[in-house]
């Protein structure tokens, strides 16, 4: 790390309020750090022109930031959703007698389905199919 040079630097209360207020979201650990980091920050932005590159960075790691959010978001949704699919399925076969052929035929039946539509159908999807085809499954 650089050696830094003490000087005088008057800045407004509002500034001085403003640092504080957003030291921590800048990760810097000292009003120092923020002053510096605001400094790069702003003579990237001035000399863009002639770094064209500067925001291409600044885009992609908050796009970056973005995805991962958003994938964490999706894994937690991904894993409520498998808990409460497990909770009704051990309630449905608690339940029911089914033979093990007609097990099969279901599974076969619900994988061709779900690949024609590239999606999982619709409750109402079933509810007609298994009441247009009167079928035992």
């Amino acid at each position: 790390m650089e050696q830094r040079v003490k000087t005088g630097l008057a800045i407004t209360r509002k500034h001085l309020s403003l640092c504080d207020e957003n030291r921590r979201k800048a990760h810097a650990d000292s009003r120092n750090t923020f002053v510096e980091k605001a400094i790069e920050f702003y003579s990237g932005y001035l000399n863009a022109e002639q770094n064209p590159k500067f925001f291409d960075d600044i885009f992609a790691t908050k796009v970056q930031q973005r995805v991962e959010q958003i994938g964490k978001t999706f894994g937690t949704g991904q894993y409520k959703i498998a808990v409460e699919l497990s909770v009704l399925s051990h309630l449905i076969a608690s339940q029911l007698k089914v033979s093990d052929d007609s097990m099969r035929r279901l599974r076969n039946i619900c994988s061709d389905e779900v690949k024609k539509l590239e999606s999982l159908p619709t409750f109402e999807q079933i509810y007609n199919y298994q009441h247009e085809n009167r079928k035992e499954v």
